[in-house]
């Protein structure tokens, strides 16, 4: 019997209930797939977890949806975050079952891994390296992580996308769970320079110390 055919096993590291404290839907209660591992290696990467060997969970479609359940019943909507997402090869055979079960799904990613999967209710891109056009055009909103001091490519980039697409945020790069002042200050002057095309992200849930 092929994978295809039976059963496959995904990897996590964490699967929880709490507020999303990041970008558009900032406040709203959220249950989040955390996946185990990622292609890239950023040296700031807030979430050590998913590169520590000893953090993956191994579980099934069913199980997974049985965890949500437990965790957080009466909550709707289930964010796709890493780690890497993108990574996860059998990716939309979980969305599909995800989407019977009625839930509201958004996904958080790099970009880098396989395509974007049909079933999505939003997609957040947060690129940390060359992204295809493709994936950014399609992205409900981009979120760029900067920090003291971005580079002049950085903030070309991110002007580009200011200007042609609706929905783009600036997100402080934190110290760990801790916020960075220096990258908040140099973000929200951006954002004011902005003329209203960037908004700041400040990862509320770091401020309120929850998950």
């Amino acid at each position: 019997m092929s994978q295809q055919s039976s059963t496959p096993i995904f990897f996590l590291c964490d699967i929880f209930s709490s507020i999303q404290g990041e970008g558009t839907w900032s406040g709203r209660a959220m249950v989040f797939l955390r996946f185990w591992g990622c292609p890239l290696s950023c040296s700031w990467c807030d979430e050590p977890l998913h590169k520590d060997p000893k953090a993956r969970i191994e579980m099934t479609i069913d199980s997974i949806l049985k965890e949500i359940e437990l965790i957080g019943p009466k909550i709707p909507s289930v964010l796709l975050t890493g780690g890497e997402p993108l990574a996860v090869k059998e990716l939309p055979r979980l969305i599909v079952e995800l989407k019977k079960a009625g839930k509201w799904l958004g996904m958080e990613s790099s970009g880098v891994g396989y395509d974007i999967p049909d079933g999505l209710d939003w997609l957040t891109i947060s690129p940390k390296k060359a992204v295809s056009l493709e994936k950014m055009e399609r992205a409900n909103e981009i979120k760029f992580i900067v920090g003291p001091n971005p580079t002049k490519s950085q903030k070309d980039e991110i002007n580009h996308w200011a200007t042609i697409h609706p929905n783009v945020w600036l997100q402080p790069l934190g110290d760990g769970n801790q916020p960075n002042f220096g990258a908040t200050k140099t973000c929200l002057d951006l954002v004011l320079a902005s003329q209203g095309r960037l908004r700041l992200s400040t990862q509320i849930h770091k401020y309120l110390k929850i998950p």
